[in-house]
């Protein structure tokens, strides 16, 4: 992982959950433990008022209060019940304020349970007990129990290491993040989205990651000037062929070659491969055309998806 050797950058975080604020405080004493990452991270916690959950518009305007003191601010909630409304007005209130938004519904868990599962379940509730009651839906309804039923047996809300359990499985949720977004597309509205985590634009940024995008089949997506589109997958005996087209809208040519290390195909294990192409073809700029590339597999090989990989961004598209 590249470290940026800058003066950090101060960056408040304010939840509304004990256990938002006690995964990015562990978050932040990872980050303060060396001189060379980027931010220095404060978290708080807005207190839960009279039994219930606190108001995001407020969140935003409690927020607004350290953008002096800070460079970069961040609210983290969740869409709760019956709160659709104020969870809007929260969202525009932040853009207009310039506060970024980190937002998962049905709950954090959400966020959470993409560390293990692809998963389009849409929980109504974060957990049973908090209500009051003992749970017995089996984690039909709640997201907490059908966490400790299936993955995380050990998961409690607040709890004080719960980064040190799911980082081995960070980059991991970051890409089903991505690919629930993609799912949902195109997003208009999200906070009335069930499932829906944008708590990735966080971590990555953060950790100073690529940002993930998915995408599919004859849908166009641009690294630094240069429009792809995967037109077409053929597999012939052992050989997998993909064609992409692209448009160089760049100020360079841009080169197909054997020597590029940018796009790989994964199998369902993440397993990759590199690809070969007979000979290099040259897109001068202003200029478009069809490139076929070809990966060798075994019979065992799945593929899955292909990956585009740039010092900033990353675009896994599913096959």
């Amino acid at each position: 992982m590249s470290k940026n050797k800058n003066i950090k950058r101060s960056l408040y975080i304010l939840t509304e959950g004990h256990t938002e604020q006690a995964y990015f405080s562990r978050i932040s004493e990872i980050l303060g433990d060396e001189d060379e990452w980027k931010y220095s991270v404060t978290v708080d916690v807005r207190e839960i008022v009279d039994g219930s959950k606190t108001d995001p518009v407020n969140m935003v305007k409690e927020a607004k209060k350290s953008q002096k003191s800070y460079d970069e601010v961040w609210v983290v909630f969740d869409k709760d019940r019956d709160r659709d409304i104020q969870n809007f007005q929260s969202i525009e209130l932040a853009s207009k304020s310039k506060i970024k938004v980190a937002f998962s519904s049905i709950s954090f868990e959400e966020w959470v349970l993409l560390h293990f599962e692809k998963s389009t379940t849409a929980f109504q509730r974060s957990d049973c007990e908090s209500r009051g009651q003992q749970c017995t839906c089996n984690g039909s309804i709640c997201a907490s129990t059908y966490l400790k039923l299936n993955h995380y047996p050990t998961y409690v809300k607040g709890k004080a290491k719960l980064y040190d359990d799911l980082s081995s499985n960070r980059d991991i949720a970051l890409e089903y993040a991505a690919w629930l977004k993609y799912h949902h597309s195109p997003i208009t509205n999200y906070h009335l989205l069930n499932p829906y985590t944008s708590v990735d634009n966080l971590v990555s940024q953060l950790f100073e990651l690529p940002i993930i995008h998915y995408t599919g089949l004859n849908k166009s997506f641009s690294f630094d000037g240069i429009t792809f589109c995967v037109t077409n997958r053929i597999t012939v005996n052992n050989i997998i062929t993909i064609s992409i087209h692209a448009l160089n809208n760049s100020s360079n040519p841009f080169i197909f070659n054997n020597a590029q290390e940018n796009i790989k195909l994964l199998d369902i294990n993440n397993f990759e491969l590199n690809y070969t192409i007979p000979q290099a073809q040259i897109i001068n700029i202003g200029d478009n055309g069809t490139t076929d590339i070809h990966f060798t597999i075994n019979g065992q090989f799945q593929a899955t998806k292909l990956k585009f990989q740039t010092k900033s961004e990353c675009i896994f598209l599913e096959l």
